[in-house]
Formats: C-alpha cells, sequence, structure tokens
C-alpha cells in the first residue's frame, strides 16, 4: 500500500457512474509517479452502479494508483467532500468532479508548483475548460463555460477563489477550518452552489493577507458540457440559483437592512433590464444576448425572491443518460486554447 502520498484526488459522485470512467482513466493516466498520489471516489448515495465501476478498476489494479472507494450516507457535495478529505492520506487535497477529465500532467505541475513555491500555498488552482460531449452550436461561445483568472499565474486576492473540479488544497487548512459547509452546494440531483465560496470565504477570514493562494494556467482540467448545458433555460436557472444562494450567503442580520436589500435588488433589476435592452442591438443572434444580458437579470430575481423567502428548486439534467443515449463512453472534444 502506499504510504503517505503527497496529494489525495477526491472525486465525490452521485449516480453517475457512465461518467466516472473518463474520471477515473484521466486520472490513472497521469503522468506523476505512482507513489505521490492516491484516488478516492466518494460514493454519496447512488443507487446506480457507481461502487461496480470503482470496484472494476481496483480489480485490474487502477494502473498502480492507490484507489479507495468510501460512502458517504448523508446527501449533499459538502458531505462527501467533508468524507474525502477526511479520508485523505495527502498532504493536500485535489477536488475534481465526477464529470470531469484532468489533463495529463495535471498532478505532476502542481506538486511542482507546490514543492517550489518560496511560501507553502494554502491552496492552489487553474483552468477549466468545456470538454464537448455533443456538438456545439455556432452561437454558443467556450467562454460560457471557462473557469480561469487568466493566462498568466498569480496570486489570488481576498474575496476570489478556486472553483470545485479544479482546486487543491492542504489538508492542514481543511482541518483547522472543519472543510466544507455542508448546509449548501449541491444536494442529490437538486441544483445548487456556494460551497467553495463558503471555504474560500472561511480562508480569508483566518489568514488574511497570510493566504498564499496561487493559480496557475497550466493547471487544466475539463468539464463535460452536454446538449443540455447549452440550452438558455440552462443557464437562466443556473444565474437564477445563483442568486437564490448569495441571498443565503451575504442575508443582512436587521429587519432595516433586509428592507433595504430589497429594495437595493429592485432597483439593479431595474437597471440590468434597461441595459439589456439597449445592448439587444449589438447581438445578431439574441442566444448569446440572453445569457449575457438576461443571466444577470435572473440573478438578482433569484436573490429578491430568496430574500422573501422563496426558495425554488432546480434539478440538474441527467448528463449520464444523455452519453448513455448519444451512445458516448464520456469521451468528447476539449477546448485546448481559449
Amino acid at each position: 500500500m502506499i504510504k503517505n502520498p503527497a496529494i489525495s484526488v477526491v472525486v465525490c459522485t452521485h449516480n453517475r457512474a457512465a461518467l466516472l470512467n473518463q474520471a477515473l482513466e484521466s486520472l490513472i493516466a497521469q503522468t506523476l509517479d505512482r507513489s505521490q498520489f492516491e484516488m478516492i471516489i466518494v460514493n454519496n448515495c447512488s443507487t446506480d452502479d457507481t461502487a461496480a465501476v470503482v470496484e472494476r478498476y481496483k480489480a485490474h489494479g487502477a494502473g498502480g494508483v492507490l484507489l479507495r472507494l468510501v460512502d458517504e450516507p448523508m446527501l449533499g457535495l459538502g458531505h462527501a467532500r467533508n468524507t474525502g478529505w477526511r479520508a485523505a492520506q495527502g498532504d493536500y487535497v485535489a477536488f475534481m468532479d465526477d464529470d470531469a477529465k484532468a489533463d495529463a500532467h495535471w498532478l505532476e505541475r502542481a506538486l511542482d508548483l507546490i514543492r517550489h513555491h518560496p511560501t507553502t500555498p494554502v491552496a492552489i488552482g487553474g483552468q477549466i475548460r468545456p470538454l464537448y460531449v455533443s456538438p456545439k452550436p455556432d452561437w454558443y461561445k467556450d467562454e460560457y463555460e471557462v473557469r480561469s483568472w487568466g493566462q498568466g499565474s498569480r496570486h489570488l486576492v481576498t474575496g476570489e477563489s478556486f472553483s470545485g473540479s479544479n482546486m487543491i488544497v492542504s489538508k492542514a487548512i481543511l482541518h483547522l477550518l472543519n472543510g466544507f459547509d455542508a448546509s449548501v452546494g449541491m444536494r442529490g440531483e437538486r441544483v445548487s452552489m456556494g460551497e467553495e465560496t463558503v471555504l474560500f470565504g472561511k480562508i480569508w477570514h483566518a489568514l488574511g493577507d497570510q493566504a498564499v493562494l496561487v493559480y496557475s494556467p497550466d493547471l487544466v482540467v475539463y468539464h463535460a458540457v452536454g446538449k443540455h448545458n447549452m440550452h438558455l433555460r440552462y443557464h437562466l436557472r443556473r444565474w437564477f440559483v445563483a442568486g437564490q444562494v448569495a441571498c443565503r450567503l451575504d442575508a443582512p442580520s436587521s429587519v432595516h437592512n433586509r428592507i433595504a436589500r430589497l429594495r437595493a435588488n429592485v432597483t439593479t433589476i431595474r437597471t440590468l433590464i434597461r441595459s439589456a435592452v439597449a445592448e439587444r442591438k449589438h447581438f445578431s443572434d439574441y442566444r448569446p444576448w440572453i445569457v449575457e444580458h438576461l443571466g444577470p437579470v435572473a440573478l438578482e430575481i433569484g436573490r429578491l425572491l430568496a430574500c422573501i423567502g422563496l426558495h425554488i428548486p432546480v434539478r440538474r439534467a441527467n448528463l449520464s443518460a444523455e452519453l448513455k443515449a448519444a451512445g458516448k463512453s464520456g469521451r468528447g472534444h476539449s477546448v485546448e486554447a481559449v
């Protein structure tokens, strides 16, 4: 058994066995020495053959990488991630989504950055680029799926954070801050977000300017983009959910402040609508206009409704079913340059 790997990769999954192959294959294909990392798959209340998929890889040796399957009976991504990092043996915990594919040099470059950085990083992260598993419409822009802090390496500044499918965090800081807030984030098929924002908010609060969070564009993870991701409804729903979560994360404490926030929301919605109408003439196709200018309106509407107590659940589309219907195995076309 591998002892004390440098990095533990945690992949949390819920009923997406059809997607796990590409994630596991990409980790097995890492250029980093096998003794330097382990893979931990957290099965979060799955009722499909997730466990069987992982056990097949274990039976075939998983390419010489230590592979462990752990169960988390409490539904929710926050619960699953906490179970994952607590089971980790590495000094750093790398988080990757179950519908993602890591660049072959992801872990090798990450460990090199950690070991050669003049100050020990609390966390590092990189770019998330799209991996198209369905044909991309002409109007759809890669930038809608890219998560990046630019084309140059730099330190994050207060308030910034990494995205959940490409972040590598010191286990020591996860332990110090008790990991993720399990009350926010994805919960089964219900779409939500915010657990990374809360975690990094705690890091900034605890360490202030002493927090060293290093971004490198050379750390690349590809995230699956299916047909449903390229529908207007999907984007408006995600903006809406982001607003609902934002209300919860920054809810004012007093009645007076809540009323002031509601008035500010209404004013912001009016301003955004006027701006969107003015910008329409600059778009030959209405669909990018909707994503780019009505999305922020949907966010503020979500925030407004949540702040008056109306929380509307949104369910994620079944990407696994889409892949099966298309006869695919999770492989697709990735965007190498953005």
